[in-house]
Parts: C-alpha cells; structure tokens; sequence
C-alpha cells in the first residue's frame, strides 16, 4: 500500500477537538486492505462522540458492504453516512450557501426531470433536429414516451455529475463536447438533438430555477469555500460551527472513477476538513519503479537529448 500525504496537509493530533484540515491520499492495490487502513486512521484520529463520519462511494452495495466491514473492524458501525458523491455534493451547496437559497430538490434532479420530459417530448417529435428520437414516439403511446422520458432524464442526471461543462456549453447554444485538456469539438449530427433538447428543458424554467443545476451551484460553493481566508472568517462560524455545519473529515472509498466536481469540491474542502482520499491502485508499487529499465532509460534520452541533437 503506498500512502501519499499532500504538502499543506498538518500532522493530525489524536483529540477529537483538534482535528485539523487537510488531504491525505492512500492507495491499495486490495479493497480489503484499503478499508484496513482507513478503519486504523478512522480510530486513531477520532471525531467526538455521536459525530457522523462521512463516508464517499460508487454504489449503494459498496456501502452495505463498507458498513459491514467497518462493524467487522471495530466492533460497531453506527453514525455513519455512507452515501454516494452526488448526494453529497447537494448537502454541502445546502450547507455552504444556505438552505434559503438551495432546496432539498432540483428540477433537473431525475423523477422530476422524467415528467418534465414526458410533457416535452410529443410537441417536439415534429420538429426538425429531433428525427434520432422521433421514431420512439411515432405509435403515440405513453408507455413508450415514459421509458424514453426516464431514459434522457437518467443520461441528463448523469451528464450534471460528469460532464457539466458539456450543459453548461449547450445551455448557451453551443452544440459542442469538450474534453478533459479544455479542446473542444462539433456534437455528431445524430446526437445534437441532446442540446437542443436540453435547451428546450432550460426555457421551461423560470430564471431562479436555471440557477438550481449542478453546474451554476458548484461554481459558486468553490468560490465561497476557496475565498482568501479573511473574506471566509466572516461565514466560517456559520459553516462550520452550526446545525448545518461542514463536516469534520470526509472519507472518499473504493471509486475506480471520481468525477472531476467531485475532485474540486473535496479540494476546496481540505482547506476546511480533514479530506481522506482512499483509491484503488491497480500495482502495490510506485508506479515509476515498476517500469522496465531500458524504458526508463528510453524516456529520459526523449526528455533530455544530449547537445546537439534535434
């Protein structure tokens, strides 16, 4: 197992009154060792009493199994919110801009979205761009408009996790995909029907409930959360000591794939939380010391070519 800490990560006292902030990151190539380790820095390093730790994962069955686990390891799992990141992510834009301004819901959230969707697709099955998906709603029966309303509705609440610059794109009528180095390309012609529609979703909503997605909420809590810490001072009690507070340390288990909000927001949160990182490693060795040694010495030649080579 390889244990990586991150440089503004403090050294972490045992007294539950004096956890502190910060990043550390482990890496296992076993899930079973993984959770060794982090049930070990979990009673090391105690919350107070009846304080939830919270606990990040990728499905619902990894978090019966990492309860049990835990039940196993200690003696008692109890308190602990186990949940999945994008449930997370609306409690904490709840928590840091205020429960006034984020409800518990969003009508992009998926059953919502589903009906919307249901209401949409028949007045638009006519309309040029939407032929991919008109032949689902030829027959006109709303068995077959449902399951393809809860389809899309599933495919958008996917994209707000994954891939909100590709919204937040079409929102504003470019029909383009980006990819992970900011490059941008022209949507398929097969699916520009996904931004149109989504644009059609957007103007259905009243201005105040546009600025409910994932997207627009996400942008503001990293700007509250990443402020210079004399404009924070003035929200830090209400964030941190209230009813309503930032947890103390978050645990982000077992995910072989972590959407980049996610990654931002457990960024901005170490300045504030103690962020526990604990990922699958797929080697239980430094990757650079698994290479081969003529390929080591291949890449640094490409690297640093000696003088006068082009």
């Amino acid at each position: 197992m390889i244990i990586g800490a991150s440089p503004v990560a403090p050294s972490f006292m045992s007294s539950p009154s004096s956890l502190t902030s910060g990043l550390i990151a482990l890496h296992g190539n076993r899930t079973e060792w993984l959770l060794d380790a982090v049930a070990s820095w979990l009673a090391e390093h105690p919350l107070a009493p009846l304080e939830p730790e919270v606990i990040l994962v990728q499905s619902n069955g990894m978090a019966e199994w990492v309860k049990m686990a835990l039940a196993r390891e200690v003696g008692v799992c109890a308190a602990a919110q186990v949940q999945l990141p994008a449930r997370f992510q609306w409690q904490i834009y709840r928590q840091v801009l205020g429960r006034h301004q984020v409800p518990t819901s969003s009508p992009f959230d998926k059953i919502p979205l589903t009906w919307r969707l249901m209401h949409l697709l028949p007045a638009i099955k006519t309309q040029p761009g939407f032929e991919p998906i008109a032949h689902y709603l030829a027959k006109g029966e709303a068995m077959h408009c449902f399951q393809l309303a809860s389809r899309i509705a599933d495919l958008f609440d996917q994209y707000q996790v994954h891939r909100p610059d590709w919204l937040d794109a079409w929102a504003r009528g470019k029909e383009i995909l980006r990819n992970a180095a900011g490059q941008t390309s022209p949507l398929p012609d097969d699916q520009r029907w996904q931004a149109r529609l989504w644009q059609t979703v957007l103007g259905t909503l009243a201005p105040e409930q546009r600025q409910l997605s994932r997207a627009a909420l996400h942008t503001r809590v990293l700007e509250v959360l990443n402020a210079p810490a004399d404009l924070f001072d003035s929200q830090e009690v209400s964030l941190l000591g209230s009813a309503g507070a930032l947890p103390r340390r978050v645990v982000l288990f077992g995910m072989t794939h972590v959407p980049r909000p996610t990654l931002e927001l457990l960024g901005a949160l170490a300045t504030h939380c103690q962020v526990l990182l604990a990922v699958p490693n797929p080697s239980r060795f430094h990757w650079a010391d698994a290479i081969d040694g003529r390929q080591w010495l291949r890449s640094q030649r490409r690297r640093m070519p000696l003088r006068g080579e082009e």
